[in-house]
């Protein structure tokens, strides 16, 4: 149990380094959270910073997700406190990737007010199944390309993560059918656990109801389109 805790809480704290916040202090001496959309994600980085300072925000927060849910959970399964957790590993790095999503969401290092957590989800899932996300990170990019709507790209992105695991596990079977070891010479290894379909699904749903002042906004035409350029 200690080492369990120990790991969600290191996650959580991963996960709340405000990465959009501290980027508007040290370029423009501003909270983004007051431009905007309001939000300390990523995509408001972009917005308020610029292009190269929302890349690197986003970039940064996926990588809050991946080490939470992978080289944390491996630090602690390596140097437990206690004895690790008899759980499923993949569950336990799903569990931690979403404490770090959690403090993303919620960081207790600006008030319990961050971003979304899209980015950081995606992290962690990089992390776990990163043959999977590779095609959700594609549907995303082509959805946002065409329709420069982040919130459309990361609504159907979250719709097609559970879709594509169901696919590839239960239907077509390409988890036995296709030969990995290619992947695996390079330290990919992808899971298709049932955890991640399950997980995929209850994600899906999340996204969609943090978005839904985006589904109305795109709805009544008002949704803010993303743009390349700088902004003043």
């Amino acid at each position: 149990m200690l080492t369990f805790l120990a790991i969600i809480a290191v996650a959580y704290l991963i996960g709340s380094i405000p990465t959009s916040i501290i980027a508007g202090k040290l370029l423009k001496g501003i909270d983004v959270r007051d431009f905007g959309s309001g939000n300390a994600g990523g995509t408001n980085a972009f917005r308020v910073l610029g292009w190269k300072a929302g890349l690197a925000v986003t970039l940064i927060d996926i990588a809050k997700g991946t080490v939470a849910a992978v080289p944390v959970v491996g630090f602690f399964k390596a140097h437990p406190l206690g004895a690790f957790p008899d759980m499923n590993e993949i569950a336990l790095s799903l569990i931690a990737g979403m404490a770090a999503v959690i403090g993303h969401v919620f960081t207790v290092f600006a008030g319990f007010k961050g971003g979304k957590g899209v980015s950081t989800a995606a992290g962690m899932l990089i992390g776990i199944a990163p043959v999977s996300m590779l095609m959700v990170i594609g549907i995303f990019l082509l959805t946002v390309t065409i329709s420069r709507y982040v919130s459309v790209g990361s609504i159907l992105a979250a719709i097609a993560f559970p879709l594509i695991i169901a696919i590839r596990k239960y239907i077509f079977d390409l988890g036995q059918g296709l030969d990995y070891r290619f992947f695996d010479h390079w330290f990919v290894h992808d899971s298709l656990d049932y955890h991640l379909l399950i997980f995929g699904g209850i994600v899906a749903v999340a996204i969609i109801y943090t978005h839904r002042a985006n589904i109305r906004r795109l709805f009544s035409g008002t949704e803010n389109r993303l743009s390349f350029g700088r902004k003043s």
